[in-house]
């Protein structure tokens, strides 16, 4: 099939999509603000950054007319709705593919009251399918249109993230967000600056957060146990959360959980909070724990029951892969997109 994608390439899910569907025999072309220099060459179109609505999405809109009816695509598929499928609706794209990905449903609809809540339903109406990476954002973007919703997670490759064998010793951690507000690192500093015992973490990435995460961490004592990461080689993540027996993630708002699935792929524990995707990514007691959102003495609780009791972590990490395996397969999640691609395409 010839498919054509607008999403931001830059992001990591894009990417994937974009690879597992051309290894497939697909023909991929992009169309994206941020370019992609290790895509196939020439399939990459480089559209104007929002900066100005009037000027620039107008600007989009008639450059993705008139390049993606040269491409001749069989499907059009826009990824998050509140930009790239605003852009896509405005060209009158069709058959459209829309995915919803988090923010575009849980924020943007209340961003300016009615009016981006209208311009949500407007979008959505324009969709051949909708998409989204769980039952929750499938909730919560019923309540924006009367169309089904196909329930199709980022999965994960199971050829990179696998079984590893368990740690030794005191317990390790690791955070692999992103360093924003919304990923709740400072709770889980506040938390560490209570427990006691050894114990040892990374933190992955970078973000607008980290400076005053990194004089968080050195004010509560945590520098000798705190590695800052910075951002990973996609080569590299497997074997640097593998290191830790277990990932915590204190996120504000969660529409999914790739993260976490990532560690207990790897054989690792994930706890998180109670709320949004993440009740469906991890099952509770046997891959993980739940902390209820926002309650920095219930995090410090089980981090100190995990510092004194690291044994039964690992062994709760065992149960990991089979499950992440069962319903969150990469390749079983690309098989059901192509399928809904078939059955567009025919529109």
């Amino acid at each position: 099939m010839r498919i054509a994608m607008i999403a931001d390439a830059g992001s990591v899910h894009t990417k994937r999509w974009a690879e597992g569907l051309a290894a497939k025999g697909h023909v991929i072309h992009l169309w994206s603000p941020r370019p992609w220099d290790h895509f196939d060459e020439g399939q990459v179109y480089l559209l104007p950054s929002p900066l100005t609505f009037k000027r620039d999405v107008p600007k989009a809109v008639r450059q993705l007319r008139r390049e993606v009816k040269r491409f001749r695509p069989d499907v059009v598929h826009a990824h998050y709705i509140s930009h790239y499928g605003l852009l896509a609706a405005l060209a009158k794209l069709s058959p459209l593919v829309l995915s919803i990905w988090g923010a575009d449903i849980e924020c943007f609809p209340r961003r300016y009251g009615m009016l981006t809540s209208n311009l949500t339903r407007w979008i959505l109406a324009q969709a051949t399918a909708v998409t989204c990476s769980s039952a929750y954002l499938g909730q919560r973007s019923a309540l924006y249109t009367p169309r089904p919703i196909h329930i199709i997670p980022f999965g994960i490759d199971l050829t990179r993230f696998c079984p590893q064998p368990p740690n030794n010793g005191p317990l390790r951690f690791v955070i692999n967000k992103a360093l924003e507000d919304v990923y709740g690192i400072d709770l889980i500093l506040e938390a560490l600056r209570e427990v006691k015992g050894p114990y040892s973490g990374r933190i992955l990435g970078e973000g607008s957060r980290k400076k005053v995460l990194k004089d968080m961490a050195a004010t509560y004592g945590l520098n000798g146990r705190i590695e800052w990461m910075g951002k990973i080689e996609p080569e590299k993540l497997p074997g640097t959360l593998a290191w830790a027996d277990v990932g915590f993630y204190a996120s504000r708002r969660e529409s999914f959980g790739v993260a976490p699935l990532e560690m207990m792929a790897l054989g690792r524990t994930a706890i998180a909070h109670r709320l949004g995707g993440l009740t469906e990514v991890i099952r509770e007691k046997e891959t993980g724990l739940f902390v209820e959102p926002m309650d920095i003495e219930a995090w410090r609780q089980v981090i100190q029951w995990a510092v004194d009791h690291p044994d039964i972590i690992r062994e709760m990490g065992v149960l990991g892969p089979s499950w992440v395996a069962s319903r969150f397969n990469f390749h079983d999640n690309l098989t059901a997109m192509i399928t809904l691609y078939e059955q567009v395409a025919q529109f």
